[in-house]
């Protein structure tokens, strides 16, 4: 796909049943008076001040480069944001990557920071590094039914599956993914991931596959407010860095306007769970 170029204007976002035309909002005719909570501002020059001079470079063509089976991880490596090697990374290094890249909150980047490494037994301070194909250890850091890797059983747990990543897309009818078809995502998943042979999730691990799945909804989701199920992530974008692991700036990615918070994230889970829960799921 060669290295990133960066746009100067935004790309149209997609906006479910509605559309969006020169900053102005298009009521589609099932829902005539529902509006976004917030509204950008399509005249303005979006700012991509975050990624300049952070091209896109895939772990093939760095020398020995590390990957995980964490597509964020990868990605942030794959921009230079971590070490582009994949190794030697510190928690300080990707606290900094979370709230400079994705607009985390410091607290949120820190409890993003310490549950992932916690489950690695390092590092131990500050001053230790880690690789991030260490983050493939399974059931340790790694688990069974992924959203878009295969079962250990069945192959790598590091690449992804592109197969997998258009059944996550089809689990939706719309242009987007919400917290309900994330749900039925997780729910299909590990039910296909039984089927085949490899163990039931434990529910801590269930729990973190919802944790972990959030986070498509809050770096690539746009408004909701308080309907957190109205929180869209639009389906190409999703697809690209999926894929290929990196930002979709050329499909009208731009990271969030507002910091990204421990309780918006919450209310994200709550509604995977609430949708996972509801076709049987533990």
């Amino acid at each position: 796909m060669g290295l990133l170029l960066l746009q100067t204007l935004m790309l149209p976002l997609i906006i479910p049943s509605s559309s969006v035309v020169l900053g102005a909002w298009l009521p589609s005719p099932e829902s005539p008076n529902h509006t976004p909570d917030a509204l950008f501002d399509l005249d303005a020059p979006p700012n991509f001040d975050w990624i300049s001079h952070h091209d896109w470079i895939p772990a093939a063509l760095v020398v020995n480069s590390s990957r995980s089976p964490c597509p964020m991880l990868n990605t942030l490596a794959n921009h230079g944001f971590l070490p582009r090697s994949g190794r030697n990374i510190t928690k300080d290094m990707l606290n900094t990557a979370q709230v400079t890249v994705l607009n985390m909150s410091p607290d949120l980047a820190s409890k993003t920071t310490n549950a992932m490494v916690a489950k690695l037994g390092s590092p131990v301070n500050e001053s230790t590094a880690f690789n991030l194909d260490e983050f493939a250890a399974h059931d340790a850091t790694e688990h069974d039914a992924s959203l878009t890797r295969l079962d250990e059983i069945q192959g790598s747990v590091i690449d992804v599956d592109p197969g997998l990543v258009h059944l996550l897309l089809a689990d939706s009818q719309e242009p987007w993914l919400n917290t309900k078809s994330i749900g039925r995502s997780r729910f299909r998943r590990e039910n296909e991931s039984t089927a085949i042979g490899s163990p039931v999730l434990s529910s801590a691990f269930t729990s973190f596959a919802q944790l972990e799945a959030s986070f498509i909804v809050l770096i690539f989701g746009l408004g909701g407010g308080d309907a957190i199920d109205e929180r869209w992530a639009p389906k190409e974008q999703v697809k690209e860095w999926l894929n290929e692991e990196r930002f979709p700036i050329d499909m009208g990615y731009n990271r969030s306007e507002i910091a990204l918070t421990i309780d918006l994230q919450q209310s994200i889970i709550n509604g995977i769970k609430q949708s996972y829960q509801e076709l049987g799921g533990k």
